[in-house]
This record gives structure tokens, sequence and C-alpha cells, in this order.
């Protein structure tokens, strides 16, 4: 038989006029390309690329996600077990439960005995809590017995345990939880135990609102009884309110027969430490000397037991409020600064005398316009001359200025206009002037 010829394949070089090349033997488009690159010092992989194209589910996708998950679990075999208190044991997942709480996160996937076994044994939590808890987790509504506030906390504590931290917060803030005179104390020390912010600043906004109420336009007269109420407050926490600047008085004083008022009202004595921490809250150095000496120095709460002597550490407090007032407006110049000079946000305490006021102290004019324009038409106490009242004076009420210079002769003070553009500072009697924050 005669073989077909065999065809053999020439091997052609560059610049050979092969296909690969253009016409008349010219690189191809690809070639000149590579060709261009390298005699630039570039390689062919560093060519500029366009960013990738990032797509991430929106947070609604998110939470849809996170249900379906939770509700595909319900039809999926359980892999671990929890035991309640009384022994029953409810079933889960460890997705849902690691996905829900970082406590279960690190118990189920650290080797810890558990994650082997897929058991947890919950020794102190009642069924009743764990089933709300895991009605939760799932995606499921968790009732909650409104008509007290037990169920509620005992679900916020194992929720803070297990740091569901999204549980916390609504718990946080449900009618459950809505505060009143007979819930307001076991909710408020939970919130402190636990430490849950939102929950103890509830708590603490309540407490002032009751001490707004009790109080006649920012004054606790002597005297008065407070209601059952505070009675029940720890002494911790009556403190907490004496130290904070939002305490509704108008004057230090009235701090000081609020305090002494509590400690009546409790009846039994207090730990020594409690009760000198409690007076220690108030700001010595603006209640007035008087009051100071008539009394607070004869007041027995303050006093040593078997009376006489006022407590040591309450003697330092109580002293250095007496000098800042010997002092007067030199005082806060010479004297270091310290808490118990701060005013409160509702302070409106007068400057005391003329002998109060110093050169560059912050005052507030009172906002009063018709008081401001008759105490100024009128000689002040001690003074000689009377300040000159113009219409352009109104403007002053209620601002707070700056001391520039003192005139004995009106027992006041030249204060610069709070606006700068005018530079037309004005004369004031000290009694038309209020301490104001600096």
């Amino acid at each position: 038989r005669r073989m077909p010829p065999r065809v053999v394949t020439k091997r052609r070089s560059p610049g050979d006029g092969s296909p690969s090349q253009g016409a008349g033997g010219s690189d191809s488009p690809t070639q000149v390309k590579r060709q261009a690159i390298a005699a630039a010092g570039e390689s062919v992989g560093s060519l500029p690329s366009a960013p990738p194209c990032r797509l991430a589910p929106s947070e609604a996708a998110q939470m849809f996600f996170a249900r379906k998950v939770a509700e595909a679990a319900e039809t999926l075999p359980h892999d671990v077990a929890l035991v309640a208190a009384d022994g029953s044991c409810h079933h889960a997942h460890r997705l849902v439960l690691s996905a829900r709480s970082p406590f279960f996160l690190k118990m189920l996937s650290s080797g810890m005995r558990e994650q082997a076994s897929g058991q947890v044994r919950l020794p102190d939590v009642e069924p009743e809590r764990l089933e709300a808890m895991l009605a939760w987790m799932y995606g499921r509504e968790a009732l909650i017995d409104r008509s007290s506030p037990v169920s509620a906390l005992a679900l916020l504590e194992l929720a803070e345990r297990w740091q569901v931290t999204e549980l916390c917060e609504q718990l946080s803030s449900c009618e459950a939880c809505a505060l009143s005179h007979d819930n307001f104390l076991p909710i408020w020390e939970a919130a402190q135990r636990m430490n849950l912010g939102k929950l103890e600043s509830r708590c603490f906004d309540y407490a002032m609102q009751q001490v707004a109420d009790v109080l006649e336009d920012g004054v606790f007269a002597s005297g008065t009884t407070l209601p059952a109420f505070f009675c029940s407050l720890l002494p911790q926490q009556v403190k907490m309110l004496l130290e904070s600047d939002n305490l509704p008085v108008v004057n230090e004083e009235s701090t000081l027969e609020f305090a002494l008022a509590y400690v009546d009202a409790r009846g039994g004595p207090l730990p020594a430490a409690d009760l000198e921490e409690l007076f220690l809250a108030i700001r010595w150095r603006l209640v007035p000397g008087p009051v100071i000496a008539e009394r607070a120095m004869r007041a027995p709460a303050l006093q040593e037991p078997g009376g006489g002597a006022l407590r040591p550490r309450l003697l330092t407090a109580v002293a250095d409020g007496m000098q800042f007032q010997f002092l007067g407006g030199k005082a806060w110049s010479m004297l270091p600064s310290a808490p118990a000079s701060r005013l409160r946000l509702k302070h409106r305490i007068p400057v005391a005398g003329f002998a109060g006021l110093a050169a560059g102290m912050q005052v507030k004019v009172i906002a009063d316009t018709e008081e401001l324009r008759h105490l100024c038409k009128r000689c002040a106490p001690g003074a000689r001359l009377k300040v000159e009242w113009v219409a352009e004076m109104r403007t002053l009420a209620g601002a707070t200025c700056r001391v520039k210079e003192l005139r004995e002769e009106i027992c006041g003070a030249q204060i610069e206009d709070p606006d700068p553009g005018k530079n037309c500072d004005r004369y004031l009697p000290f009694d038309a002037l209020l301490l104001a924050l600096s």
C-alpha cells in the first residue's frame, strides 16, 4: 500500500514572515505592547487593574439571615442540652447559643468539658427563666410578667451573666422595669450590682425627681420631714445624690438640711463611716458662715458620740468652709480649688456682701429685669452712691460676666460687657450679683 506523504513543519524564527507577525514581518500589536512595557522597565504583571466590586448584605438582610438561621435550627437535630435547676433538660444548638452569647461561644469552643459532653448544667437557673432566654435567643418573644419586676430582674441578671447585651438593653427599659416607690430600691440595687449603666441612670434620675418634689422652689426648709421613700435608701445611694451637680437645690444650706433630715428619718444610728461620707458630700465652702456656726456645728449627727466636738474628718471640712467664707472674694484666688467650692447647676447663691467680690471672678447678674433696675436705683447696703440705671443695662439681666474692678463707693463692681463687640462696661451693686460657674 502506498503511504501518505509525511508533512514536516519548519519552525520559523521571529522576523521571517511567520503568521504571528504583521505584513512585511512587523511585530503584532501584542508584541509591540510587551516591548513598550519592557522598555519602560515594567513587567506585564504590573499593569493597573480595576478595584474589585465589593458586595455585602445590608443590615436588614443580616437580621433576616439571623432570623432564618434561628428558624432553620428549630428543624435540625439539637447538639447541646441545658439542664435547669429542677433537672429539666432544654435542648438547643451550639451555633445559636454561640452567636447570641460570648459566654457560650467561649464555653463551647475552647475545649471545656461542656464542649465535649454537649451538656451544660445550670443549677441556679429556673426553667421558666431559661425558657424565656432561649425563646429570645431563637428570635421568638420572651414573655415577662409586668406586674412585678422580680421576673424581669431575674432574666436581666441571666442576660448580663451570659453577655447578651441587646437583651440587657431591652430589659432595662421595658415596662416590667417601670419604676415606682415599691420596686425602686431592688431595681436600683440590681442595676448597681450588675453595672447596668442605662438602668442605673434611670433609677438615679427617678430618685433625683423625688428630691425635687420635696423642695419648694429649690429650697429644703429646716424641719421638713422626708417621705418614707427616702428612709429605704442606703447611705451610699443618698451620698450619690448629694455629690451630683444635678441636685436641684438653689443653695448649699438646703443640701445640709436634706442630709440632716435623712439621718433623722432613718431612726437608728448609722455606721460612723457612712455618716461621715454623707456629710463630706456637702460643699462646705458654699454654706454661709452663720449656718455653719449655728446649724452644722450644733447638729448631733456631726458630733462625736456623746456630743461636744465635731467628728475629726468633718471638722477639717467644716473649718475649710469657715475659712473660705471668712476670706470672702479673696478666697477664690488664695485657696486651692476644691469640689467643696464647685457650684451645682441649679445654685443661685448671692454674693455675700461687697467683701465677697474680687477682681477676675465670674459672677451672674440676676435675671429679673425689674428687680435689677430697683437695685441699681438705690444705694446698696454700706454704699455712699447708687448706680445710675440706663435702659441698655436690661441686656445684662441673667448674663454671666467677669468682674473687672471693684468700686467701694457703690459697694459694687465694674463688670465686663458679655458682648465683646460693644466694649461698654457697666457698674452693678454687689446684691445684684450671684456666684457663677467659672
